[in-house]
């Protein structure tokens, strides 16, 4: 339609499969999918996949959504609170250190502002 609005679509499991195969090969396996758990997030650096736990998720998530502004850690701990996963000044730290550690050569786009808190660079 050309209405002047955009249109979007999902593409879904079976389209993302069938996006993968060539034409006219023969149809490959289904890949297996699991959770680890419910709070896991998988990405990839690259090649090689890695895991965010909910916490190191929302607060990349959060950062990024407004690059090279920087957020104080009490800003951050309430934005990526929830009810089950409790998120304080404190234990803020700790997630960003391994949400770094995780990010490897990326680990500079969570960058640390002095006297203020932490931002993402774009």
């Amino acid at each position: 339609m050309s209405n002047g609005s955009s249109e979007s679509r999902e593409i879904g499991f079976c389209d993302a499969v069938s996006l993968e195969q060539q034409p006219g090969a023969p149809l490959a396996p289904r890949r297996q999918i699991r959770a680890d758990s419910p709070w896991s997030y998988e990405m990839r650096r690259g090649m090689r996949p890695f895991k965010l736990n909910g916490v190191e998720w929302r607060i990349l998530k959060f950062l990024s959504s407004k690059p090279y502004h920087a957020f104080t850690p009490r800003c951050i701990a309430a934005a990526v609170t929830t009810e089950s996963q409790p998120v304080t000044e404190d234990t803020l730290r700790s997630h960003i250190t391994t949400l770094r550690a995780k990010l490897g050569l990326f680990a500079d786009y969570v960058q640390s502002v002095p006297y203020i808190g932490y931002r993402f660079k774009a």
